[in-house]
C-alpha cells in the first residue's frame, strides 16, 4: 500500500518573499500512518519545488501510488483539484483524497466541481485518513465509503454524501509527527539564508485542520466545529509565552521519532527563535 502526499503548486508571492515553509500537515499524517502500520509513504512538495503539471504527471507514473492525498486552502483549491485530476489521468485506479480548511467547509462545491476526487477528509485528518487507508487496503473502500467516518464523497448517483464526524483526538500527545518525511534543505528563510524549523505554540502545536499546517485554519475549525481547543501537554510544548514562534536551524533537525519535546518540536540547541507574536 503506497501513499503519496502532495503539496499543490500554488504561489501567491506573499509569505514566499521571506522564504519557503515546511508543511506540517505531512509530518503529522505520516507519523500517524506509520504508527498505524503504513510505512510506504512518499511526499512531493510541488509548491516548494515549483513542479509543473507535466512534472507531476511523471512523478505519479514513477511512484505508482495507491492513494494520493492533497491539501488546499481557499486560494489553492483549484490547483489541488487539478492535481488530483492529473493523478486520475495517469492511473484511474488511484484513490484521490483532498483535505484542508477549504474542503472541510466547502466539500459539496468541491465534489460537485471535481467528480474525480474520491473522498474529502473533513476536520482532523489523522484518524480519518488512517481509517480510509485501512479501507482501501482491505479492497472495499469505493463500495463502502459510507462506513468511514469523517469523509464526504460523491456516490454513483451523483449525490454528495457526508458521513458522521470522526471524534476528535483528545490526547494530542499520542500523535508523533514524522519530521523526517520533509527535506529540510529545501526550507530557507531568505533574509538570513538559513534553514527554517516549524512554527509552534502550546495552542497551535498542531492544527485541528485536516491536511493543513498549524495556524489560523485550525483556529477556524476549532471555533466553528468544536468550540474548544485540544493542546499538547506542558511537557510536550516548548514555550507557553507566545502564540506563534518561528525558529531557524543552525544545523539539520533530528528525524528521530520519539516522545521527547525537543525531537517532536525540533526546538533544541540547534535552533533559535527569531520572533514571536504575543497573544493579546
Amino acid at each position: 500500500m503506497r501513499i503519496m502526499f502532495v503539496h499543490p503548486n500554488y504561489h501567491s508571492g506573499g509569505a514566499e518573499i521571506a522564504g519557503t515553509w515546511p508543511p506540517a500537515w505531512v509530518a503529522y499524517l505520516t507519523g500517524y500512518l506509520k504508527a498505524g502500520g503504513y510505512n510506504d509513504i512518499v511526499f512531493v512538495d510541488a509548491m516548494t519545488l515549483d513542479l509543473s503539471e507535466d512534472a507531476m504527471r511523471k512523478k505519479f507514473a514513477e511512484v505508482k501510488p495507491d492513494i494520493v492525498g492533497c491539501t488546499a486552502i481557499t486560494p489553492s483549491i483549484y490547483k489541488a483539484q487539478r492535481l488530483l485530476q492529473v493523478a486520475k489521468e495517469v492511473d484511474p485506479k488511484i484513490v484521490t483524497v483532498l483535505g484542508g480548511i477549504h474542503a472541510t467547509f466547502m466539500f459539496s462545491q468541491v465534489l460537485g466541481e471535481s467528480p474525480w476526487i474520491d473522498a474529502v477528509v473533513r476536520g482532523e485528518g489523522e484518524a480519518v485518513f488512517l481509517n480510509l487507508v485501512k479501507a482501501v487496503d482491505a479492497g472495499n473502500f469505493m463500495q463502502n465509503r459510507e462506513s468511514v467516518p469523517g469523509i464526504a464523497f460523491r456516490n454513483e448517483e451523483g449525490k454528495i454524501v457526508s458521513t458522521a464526524a470522526e471524534p476528535p483526538i483528545a490526547d494530542l500527545d499520542t500523535i508523533t509527527p514524522d519530521w523526517g518525511i520533509l527535506d529540510w534543505s529545501k526550507y530557507i528563510y531568505t533574509p538570513l539564508n538559513v534553514r527554517v524549523a516549524i512554527p509552534t505554540s502550546p495552542v497551535a502545536a498542531r492544527s485541528p485542520a485536516a491536511f493543513a499546517a498549524s495556524g489560523s485554519s485550525g483556529a477556524a475549525i476549532a471555533s466553528v466545529t468544536r468550540r474548544r481547543w485540544w493542546t499538547r501537554s506542558k511537557r510536550w510544548c516548548v514555550t507557553t509565552k507566545s502564540a506563534f514562534s518561528f525558529w531557524l536551524m543552525k544545523s539539520p533537525p533530528s528525524t528521530a521519532r520519539n516522545s521527547s519535546s525537543s525531537a517532536n518540536c525540533l526546538l533544541s540547541a540547534s535552533c533559535r527563535c527569531i520572533g514571536a507574536l504575543t497573544p493579546v
